[in-house]
């Protein structure tokens, strides 16, 4: 009974428990991971900013140095006067000029009130040159420009001399720049000149003694002339008239062949048909592997179809050829209409080669190798339309005709059987089979054959 009341006693001085407040338990895990989500975002977008804005000071920098660049360069160009400056484009700079830019100067002379190029122009003229000074540098996202004429200490006599606009344009009649453009005159050598084009393809050439031996020839690495002899010209020079001579230039463009089924591939070494959608156009010849360079890119694209025999041109068979474009300065790959064709029955690894079947002049004679078989004693190929005859070991066998599939119809595979080894379990060495004593007809399998075929 004691014991009860002082337990009783000690209970009346006990703290009552305190409902605990909200927030003391600290923060919850997801609250911590917002947090760091936030934190990271607001640290990216404030870094982006500032390097943004660091990009940006330091391009203004650089953009002020440059505007200062060009005055420079002008301001040399100015002092070398009408008879210093070289016409057309020049990468010459004024002395002290740091190599950290790149400065491209053009020179073209111009008559009064004459805005567009002196290949344009309808009466170009000789009154002043118009110099325009191209700046850039690395931090710079486009070059300064400055612009100036300078006009000769006296007016130019054009008594008894001629003058020429040499124009240099591309596929599509834009200017290209950056062109060489000599000329050579074995008759009067004060003719002489060599000068690089501007921005907008052009070099007026002035005081020219008449001749009609006054050969030009342009060049460019990696350029093509529309015509092979269209790099030279001889341009007729006149008392008191105007030459304008136009070279077509471009970046070379070419092309590489394949076959369009790739589990079917049309192995190197197969001949191609080529030629430009243009009337009269010649008939080109080309190798699956090796690509065709150097090619003008005309704009009216070109045709191409696998093999050089005339049964294989799908115009034979009532359908349209394929056509690509010609791209400049590239070599695109052109995957042609190829018959798909399986070879079974063979040993395995055993050399497979395909004849032409047909005595059409111009049709490649030799034996086209196909390839080895593969584990199974199966080579997949494509051929081109037309008829072939494919040998392994002893054995030849004839495929085809081929030829394109009907419209909408899907192109079968031409499954075609030798009796080298059994189509199941091929053997390691050819069977003694007569050679040629069998010859199976092609048969179509609607779908990809499997491995196990």
């Amino acid at each position: 009974m004691f014991v009860g009341c002082a337990m009783r006693r000690l209970s009346l001085f006990r703290r009552p428990a305190r409902a605990p407040v909200w927030g003391e338990g600290g923060f919850t895990l997801v609250e911590v991971m917002v947090a760091m989500v936030l934190f990271v975002a607001l640290s990216t977008a404030t870094v982006s900013i500032l390097m943004q804005s660091m990009r940006t000071v330091r391009e203004n920098s650089q953009r002020v140095v440059a505007a200062n660049v060009a005055r420079t360069q002008l301001e040399y160009l100015r002092r070398l006067g009408t008879g210093g400056v070289t016409l057309g484009l020049s990468t010459t700079r004024a002395p002290g000029i740091s190599t950290d830019y790149e400065v491209r100067s053009t020179a073209q002379w111009v008559g009064f009130g004459q805005t567009s190029s002196s290949c344009d122009a309808a009466t170009p003229g000789q009154a002043y040159v118009r110099v325009t000074v191209d700046v850039s540098g690395t931090d710079l996202s486009a070059p300064v420009t400055l612009n100036s004429i300078i006009a000769p200490p006296t007016a130019v006599s054009t008594t008894g001399t001629g003058t020429a606009a040499i124009s240099v344009v591309d596929q599509i009649g834009a200017p290209v720049g950056n062109v060489t453009v000599t000329g050579v005159d074995t008759t009067h050598p004060t003719n002489a000149f060599s000068y690089t084009t501007g921005d907008d393809g052009c070099l007026y050439i002035p005081s020219l003694t008449p001749s009609a031996s006054l050969v030009v020839t342009i060049s460019r690495a990696g350029y093509v002339s529309r015509t092979p002899t269209g790099t030279t010209m001889t341009v007729p020079i006149s008392t008191g008239s105007l030459a304008r001579p136009t070279f077509y230039y471009a970046p070379a463009a070419g092309i590489s062949f394949i076959g369009d089924r790739e589990q079917y591939p049309l192995v190197d070494g197969f001949p191609v048909s080529w030629q430009v959608n243009e009337t009269g156009a010649t008939l080109n010849r080309a190798l699956v592997g090796q690509p065709v360079a150097d090619q003008w890119p005309s704009t009216s694209l070109f045709s191409a179809w696998a093999g050089d025999c005339p049964d294989a041109d799908p115009e034979d068979y009532s359908t349209s050829r394929q056509s690509f474009p010609l791209i400049p300065g590239e070599t695109p790959v052109v995957a042609l209409d190829v018959r798909p064709v399986k070879l079974r029955g063979i040993t395995a690894d055993t050399a497979v080669t395909a004849n032409h079947v047909g005595t059409a002049s111009g049709c490649t004679s030799t034996a086209l190798p196909l390839g080895r078989t593969d584990e199974l004693g199966i080579l997949r190929v494509s051929l081109p339309n037309g008829t072939w005859e494919v040998s392994a070991g002893p054995q030849t066998r004839q495929v085809g005709p081929l030829g394109p599939p009907a419209e909408g119809a899907e192109d079968p595979v031409t499954t075609v059987n030798f009796t080298l080894a059994d189509l199941d379990n091929p053997s390691p060495s050819p069977s003694p089979v007569p050679s040629g004593s069998a010859s199976s007809s092609p048969s179509p399998e609607p779908s990809e054959p499997e491995e196990s075929s």
